[in-house]
């Protein structure tokens, strides 16, 4: 009898932990990966909360989907890039073949490099000591718009022009489609960081538009109305520039976080803990007898 309580106390004291342990896991550390792939709770939430949800989840577990690294890219800042760079290992794709992790950098730096490890391994040995503002503004220089701070009227129709959906500026000579977005995110950013809203433009447009040249105007009226749109929905998103894109992500919810799984984990959590509480507790009133 006496062995056999012994066997009861240790299942009890297992089961409860193991109950124990599936809530944890369930509930606090995996709490990140559940927000980010539930449509309802994207909806109640902002770009901000996403973000820091996607970083906890990065931190705790990795990456867990494309999405992922493209927060990255439009959020990350330089502890980003070096979080990259520490993950890239010689001789890997790490463009649209590989894990994507190429165009993070290109979002961070508004540098559009081959996806090649090693391109960017020599690119980091460089630029590692500048700043991200740095980054981004000779970035953009590389392309012929040369930034001032204040921007000039020509830097915001350039910026405006290198970041219209249909562009066939130069600019992007070269550069794969893929790697397009990083641009045209850059340039809104740097508008939006700028203090430039869209009023402003708007203000300015009306006193500047007869020094736009005519071939220009049809392409920079368009691109501003995008800004306007862009602005819109981006305006209080993480990752600004040290001055003065939540995107909608919908997608379909993993078939974990579906209710039946839900409710199944649950019914299994509650299961181990009242069994192992009986059985520490039957193992008490065995010894009372």
């Amino acid at each position: 009898m006496k062995n056999k309580t012994v066997v009861f106390r240790f299942a009890g004291i297992f089961l409860l932990m193991a109950a124990f342990v599936i809530a944890f896991v369930w509930f606090i550390w995996l709490a990140p990966v559940k927000h980010i792939f539930s449509n309802a709770w994207n909806k109640q939430h902002s770009n901000q909360a996403y973000w820091e949800e996607v970083q906890k989840s990065i931190h705790r577990i990795g990456i867990t989907s494309d999405d992922d690294v493209v927060a990255i890219g439009y959020w990350g800042d330089k502890k980003w890039a070096v979080w990259i760079i520490d993950h890239i290992k010689p001789g890997r794709d790490i463009g649209t073949d590989g894990n994507h992790l190429g165009e993070s950098l290109a979002g961070i730096t508004n540098h559009q490099l081959k996806p090649e490890a090693e391109i960017w391994l020599a690119w980091w040995k460089t630029n590692q000591n500048k700043t991200q503002v740095e980054w981004i503004r000779e970035g953009f220089a590389e392309r012929g718009i040369v930034l001032q701070q204040p921007l000039t009227t020509n830097n915001i129709i350039d910026l405006l022009k290198l970041a219209h959906l249909s562009t066939n500026s130069p600019a992007y000579t070269n550069t794969p489609d893929y790697l397009h977005p990083s641009l045209r995110e850059n340039a809104f950013r740097w508008l939006r960081d700028s203090d430039f809203p869209p009023r402003v433009l708007f203000q300015m447009w009306n006193w500047d538009v007869k020094n736009i040249p005519q071939e220009d105007r049809d392409q920079t009226t368009a691109a501003l109305f995008e800004y306007a749109e862009w602005y819109g929905e981006h305006w209080d998103d993480p990752g600004k520039l040290p001055f003065t894109p939540h995107s909608n992500f919908s997608f379909p919810e993993p078939f974990f976080m579906a209710a039946g799984c839900r409710w199944i984990l649950y019914c299994v959590t509650a299961m181990l803990a009242i069994s192992g509480f009986r059985l520490v507790r039957f193992n008490r009133s065995s010894k009372r007898s």
